[in-house]
């Protein structure tokens, strides 16, 4: 894995109102206008080649709104993966028709695809569409693609937590993952909750979730290590191309004009926000090296109660890297380490990828 990019698509239009979307918290919201692309896919798969970018690169897709209402998406993420990449779309998966578009690639491209079910199961009982989002978590697996389930632990789904588990070990064959919902609108970016902590913990851990139980332990922890963002990662705008290094600081410019040139690299350093909200991949991935031993693919991942697994092995395997394995550090952290520490930490992690959980 050589930089994680995240793909940001000005896109509001959604088929659900969930109660605490992140979106309905912003004063202009659901505006119902399809985006613009100023680049075709191939203009993008080119801006972004393995060639320029020194290899295979994580790559995840997210609209304002629901990301498969966005027209065309399946063509830009086709190139993209086409090029050698790995692909993370982030869906409601409650549009049938553009999901068949994708499931209908190569089974070598599928194999590199992974859709990130955001499972919000209040909706989708309210609207009738809970055998839709089975149905196509089903459809996903068997066409050699991958899924995982993630659940929004919200105050007011507590009353229904027997069902979700019931549906989810009849459905998915494993409780979902969780995540945890922020308040976007609180300058320390809080949990979504009415709750104290400890009956917050005491209702959400026994999903079992690794992504919950990871998320807590970074989760309005401020980062104060050397953060590479902006030289291993990039928040890129899809359809212009203007791009930050990480959520809006360190400008890289517009990374696909002028694909002839290398790629920006220009590292964050110092965090600059609350706490790494979105740690669960950029912190498990490895943007502040040797920060932690998680991984994470072991974070996505579930064991099926039919012996399976959600994720296939081969996505598995490259959501477990690394970024610090395949990136040179910054020569003054390097000098920080003693030779001893260095090859200590480099054989660890060779034996972690090895001996994954």
């Amino acid at each position: 894995m050589k930089k994680i990019l995240l793909f940001r698509i000005p896109m509001s239009i959604c088929d659900f109102r969930c109660h605490y979307c992140y979106i309905a918290q912003r004063p202009v919201h659901f505006q119902g206008i399809q985006p613009e692309f100023k680049y075709a896919p191939a203009e993008v798969a080119n801006a972004l080649s393995m060639k320029r970018l020194g290899g295979p690169c994580f790559m995840n897709f997210c609209a304002d709104g629901e990301t498969l209402l966005t027209k065309n998406l399946d063509l830009y993420v086709k190139a993209l993966v086409e090029e050698g990449h790995y692909a993370e779309v982030v869906t409601n998966l409650t549009v049938s028709n553009v999901l068949d578009k994708f499931l209908s690639w190569d089974k070598e491209l599928l194999k590199r695809l992974e859709f990130k079910c955001s499972f919000h199961y209040l909706e989708l009982k309210r609207k009738g569409w809970l055998e839709r989002f089975a149905e196509n978590v089903h459809k996903i697996w068997e066409a050699g693609a991958s899924a995982n389930i993630e659940l929004a632990p919200s105050d007011e789904l507590i009353p229904y937590l027997d069902e979700v588990k019931d549906y989810s070990m009849k459905n998915f064959g494993a409780l979902p993952q969780l995540t945890i919902l922020r308040d976007d609108r609180t300058s320390n970016i809080d949990y979504l909750t009415k709750m104290s902590e400890e009956e917050y913990n005491r209702t959400w851990e026994p999903f079992g979730s690794t992504f919950w139980e990871f998320k807590k332990t970074i989760f309005g922890k401020k980062q104060t290590g050397y953060c590479y963002a902006g030289a291993w990662s990039a928040y890129i705008d899809l359809t212009t191309g203007d791009a930050t290094g990480c959520y809006g600081y360190v400008n890289l410019g517009n990374v696909f004009e002028n694909p002839e040139k290398p790629f920006p690299h220009k590292a964050v350093g110092k965090c600059p926000f609350a706490h790494c909200y979105n740690g669960h991949a950029m912190l498990s991935m490895g943007l502040i090296p040797h920060l932690n031993d998680v991984h994470y693919g072991y974070l996505r991942d579930r064991k099926k109660n039919d012996g399976g697994t959600w994720l296939q092995p081969e996505l598995r395997g490259f959501f477990d890297e690394k970024l610090e394995d395949s990136n040179e550090l910054d020569s003054r952290l390097t000098q920080m380490l003693n030779p001893i520490d260095r090859l200590k930490d480099r054989v660890l992690n060779k034996l972690k990828r090895t001996f994954r959980p």
